[in-house]
């Protein structure tokens, strides 16, 4: 205030131009959908589904991280699917979600199948 009386104004800082930041990838609408669900998924309790799912995961990066998704649309919400979202498949550039049946088949069963865990493995793992 004193400084407007005295005839000393401070300079203003101008803002900068911040670039905007550029999007990885965009995900399209049928990918972040994710396959047909299945009609074991579609008939199941969903909630008791992921507790099961949870329970019998082998895979370390997928211990406790089972979980419902629903996305909103324009019109509503889609239906809720059983979903895992794989840290190892995103460090290494792969679709990180993954859906019901690549968790009963592949994470719950056998990990060794999966292209992202042999990766980690060969990474991280002394043989």
């Amino acid at each position: 205030m004193w400084e407007s009386l005295l005839g000393r104004t401070k300079a203003r800082a101008k803002a900068k131009a911040t670039a905007k930041p550029v999007a990885k990838t965009r995900l399209t609408t049928l990918q972040a959908f994710g396959p047909p669900v299945t009609d074991e998924e579609a008939r199941a309790n969903l909630s008791d589904l992921e507790r099961k799912l949870n329970a019998e995961m082998v895979c370390h990066a997928g211990k406790n991280q089972v979980f419902i998704r629903s996305l909103l649309t324009g019109n509503g919400t889609t239906q809720p699917r059983i979903t895992l979202k794989c840290h190892l498949r995103r460090d290494i550039g792969l679709e990180p979600d993954v859906f019901y049946e690549h968790i009963r088949d592949v994470c719950c069963c056998d990990p060794e199948k999966c292209e992202a865990y042999r990766q980690f493995k060969e990474r991280f793992v002394e043989t």
